[in-house]
């Protein structure tokens, strides 16, 4: 995006970005931080909510705000800029293509070619009965609140595998007679009765 060598040390990084607002939202920046305190407060508040995403995909998101905005961006839109990035980077789909892949998987998830892990445990977290049986609204309303939640453990480092189904047998060995299915139906009447 630029030709700006992008520091290895946030504490740098971050007094790097807040010289670019400075320079591009010059009045903004300073009725924001209008003195050294603010200023300083401001700058570790940042550092410490961005510790989680590496130095490029900071500096991508300030750079991708700064074209796109022209108000001063902040934090909290700088932390949803590095998560979308770092989801994009990592190939897991924006919330809205996630949930049409769980909604498409419906005559098959166990065997649905995932765009990345996490998306079936996105689609397991909000049930997948009630992604099939509720209305798009509903359901997507639900599976953003798990989206979001399943995306902050995958920032925060938690890796997700791809599902693995055991295998049914091809054929089955043994079918039980009359008698001993009778008796197991005994058997577990007696379990709900005690």
């Amino acid at each position: 995006m630029s030709s700006i060598k992008i520091p290895n040390n946030k504490v740098e990084l971050v007094n790097l970005i807040f010289t670019q607002l400075e320079v591009t939202y010059h009045n903004q920046f300073h009725k924001a931080y209008p003195d050294k305190n603010s200023l300083s407060l401001a700058k570790q508040l940042w550092l410490s909510q961005l510790q989680k995403f590496e130095e490029k995909i900071i500096f991508d998101s300030v750079s991708s705000l700064m074209v796109s905005s022209e108000y001063l961006p902040s934090l909290s839109k700088l932390v949803v800029s590095c998560k979308e990035l770092k989801a994009n980077l990592s190939g897991i789909p924006s919330v809205s293509k996630a949930h049409q892949e769980v909604c498409n998987s419906k005559s098959n998830f166990e065997r649905f070619s995932w765009s990345h892990p996490i998306i079936f445990y996105m689609g397991t977290e909000t049930g997948w009965d009630f992604l099939w049986t509720h209305s798009e609204k509903d359901s997507f309303k639900e599976f953003q609140i798990n989206y979001d939640n399943l995306l902050d453990e995958f920032i925060d480092g938690k890796t997700f595998q791809n599902p693995n189904f055991p295998k049914l047998p091809k054929k089955v060995e043994s079918i039980p007679n009359k008698t001993s299915q009778l008796s197991q139906i005994q058997k577990l009447k007696n379990k709900l009765i005690n």
